[in-house]
């Protein structure tokens, strides 16, 4: 089914031609009629004014990277600056002096073939054989910081020969003929499920994380024990060539487009498409850029059913693939209807939703992003490779799928270890989710905000550190090495330790406090020791931990809205005097 969602969506988009494709061209070379150099060559970009100007992107003729690999083949019209102008470096191959010699082979064939271009293609021969020219060019674009492996592309007298009609003919009709001459063997498509002549080769697919530059391979096999019944490279899984190129183009395609929207996470890239072209904003563009206003629509349209009405027949995939070496491997599958991944997403964020740090408003809009930055000290890297991915896909298939252990697991040993407020509430919020979707029958559900009825151990563990590190506070004020940065960790993992010492200096802390401000949290203290009792838990487990990180960041946000509504009274109390 993978691959015929992919052909739908190649056929639907209008890919698939074999004989050109895009390139990201960065330089225009320009020339005269008689093959000098009009001025310096020209940046090409997608939107000059960016502040990193992207290549733009122009339709090629195609060459396939198996071709350029056996060392004397280049590009038509338009290659690197090592291929078409000679422009080396030290970690040039030898073999690029023999593409470059290809490369002006096929401007002669087709001067020839096309004599309606001809004085132009004979210019651009001309330039390339003027070695006081090329070498002009060479230190203009070192001065320009050119890189080797730029794509170029020559105007002569302002015409790009590559729009030429003739030109595009030639090269439809040359490579038609070199194809006619390969004899192959007809098998069942895996595709199609048709007889057709099928590939012992497929083309390699650019642009996947974890991959070889030059691209790497959806099939094929090299190993005597993957060549069963005789079939070698990929007759195992035969594809035709028609086949071959939709699936090539579209992953080409989706990987371009899902790169733009930086969905790739731990050398992982996550496509998404559907089967029909939607008029709606896409589902999953909410899980990459939490916007609230989009997400509050989302939640409205998912609980009425007003948006998403009439599209249970649209089919909606997503695709995880990465690279290993030459190969893709593919991470994960999905395939859902459009309503579905909709109300998924929808009760993604529901259950991300947690109090904010002021204790006043729920925080739901979180990036998936910022959800992976809270679980890690620096880098997304530092994650398990697969947890991203499986993250995404919960995300996409509902609450009857729990959030993987891994990723509380990550959570928790970032909350132990960094107390930086900037991050905490995605950190959280993600420690909600994990313990909501618990696998566990009797898992207690978690508020978004501070619960006063639950009388779980680890919730009022959490809750009750959170009450010595506010006592301390209004004990001592600001100190360097606090309750929480020397204490957390052990309280958060075997509270019986560590919580009888603090429970002693609270109260060494609450006759030093200022009576009027202690009060409350004096109130707290004796309802939660009595609540616990006189014996702390001996140890928590990973989901008891989870409790304990929100008991005690919940008690923590209750404490900011009570300062507030108390600051907010007294400045009201002394306007109000003031006025009198």
């Amino acid at each position: 089914m993978m691959l015929q969602a992919l052909m739908e969506y190649a056929e639907r988009e209008g890919l698939g031609d074999a004989d050109f494709a895009t390139a990201d061209v960065r330089w225009e070379i320009p020339l005269d009629d008689k093959g000098k150099l009009c001025s310096g060559p020209i940046a090409l970009s997608e939107d000059a004014t960016a502040k990193k100007p992207l290549p733009k992107k122009i339709l090629r003729p195609y060459t396939s990277p198996n071709e350029l690999n056996q060392g004397d083949k280049s590009h038509f019209l338009c290659d690197t600056l090592e291929r078409c102008v000679q422009m080396l470096d030290e970690k040039s191959s030898p073999t690029r002096r023999a593409q470059h010699a290809y490369f002006k082979s096929l401007l002669q064939e087709t001067a020839q073939a096309v004599p309606e271009v001809q004085p132009q293609l004979e210019a651009v021969l001309a330039f390339l054989n003027d070695e006081e020219a090329i070498a002009g060019l060479h230190a203009q674009l070192t001065k320009a910081k050119a890189k080797v492996s730029d794509n170029a592309i020559f105007t002569v007298d302002g015409m790009n020969l590559l729009k030429h009609e003739g030109i595009k003919q030639f090269w439809r009709e040359r490579r038609k003929a070199a194809k006619s001459g390969i004899a192959r063997s007809q098998r069942v498509c895996v595709a199609t499920g048709e007889l057709a002549e099928t590939l012992d080769t497929t083309e390699k697919i650019t642009g996947v994380p974890g991959g070889l530059a030059m691209g790497t391979n959806l099939i094929s096999f090299d190993k005597d024990a993957f060549c069963s019944y005789g079939l070698e490279q990929a007759q195992n899984a035969a594809l035709s060539a028609p086949a071959e190129l939709k699936i090539r183009s579209a992953l080409n395609t989706l990987i371009q487009r899902s790169k733009a929207q930086r969905l790739v996470f731990n050398n992982t890239i996550h496509l998404h498409w559907t089967r029909e072209a939607m008029t709606f904003p896409d589902p999953m563009d909410n899980v990459l850029s939490a916007d609230p206003e989009a997400i509050a629509s989302l939640l409205l349209s998912v609980k009425n059913g007003s948006q998403y009405i009439g599209l249970e027949a649209n089919r909606y995939y997503c695709m995880s693939l990465s690279g290993n070496g030459a190969r893709i491997i593919v991470r994960d599958w999905l395939e859902l209807t459009v309503p579905e991944v909709a109300k998924n997403i929808a009760d993604w964020f529901e259950d991300l939703g947690i109090i904010n740090q002021n204790g006043v408003d729920t925080k739901r809009d979180f990036k998936f992003g910022a959800l992976l930055y809270g679980m890690v000290r620096a880098e997304i890297d530092e994650l398990p490779p697969t947890l991203a991915a499986q993250l995404l896909h919960c995300a996409l298939r509902g609450r009857n799928y729990p959030l993987p252990q891994n990723a509380l697991a990550a959570a928790l040993r970032r909350q132990q270890l960094d107390q930086d407020d900037k991050i905490k509430p995605a950190r959280l919020a993600i420690i909600k989710a994990c313990l909501n979707r618990s696998p566990q029958p009797n898992h207690i559900p978690m508020t978004e905000a501070l619960n006063p009825e639950s009388q779980d151990p680890a919730y009022l563990c959490g809750r009750l550190f959170a009450v010595f590190d506010r006592l301390q506070y209004l004990a001592l004020g600001s100190v360097n090495a606090g309750v929480v940065e020397r204490f957390y960790a052990s309280a958060s993992t075997t509270p019986s330790l560590v919580m009888g010492r603090l429970f002693r200096n609270a109260q060494f802390h609450l006759a030093k406090a200022k009576e009027g401000a202690a009060e409350n949290v004096r109130k707290d203290f004796e309802g939660l020791s009595t609540a616990l009792g006189i014996k702390f838990p001996s140890s928590l487990s990973l989901e008891q931990q989870g409790r304990f990180a929100l008991g005690y960041y919940h008690q923590k946000a209750d404490y900011r809205r009570r300062s507030a509504e108390n600051k907010e009274a007294r400045e009201g109390a002394e306007a109000a005097k003031a006025q009198a």
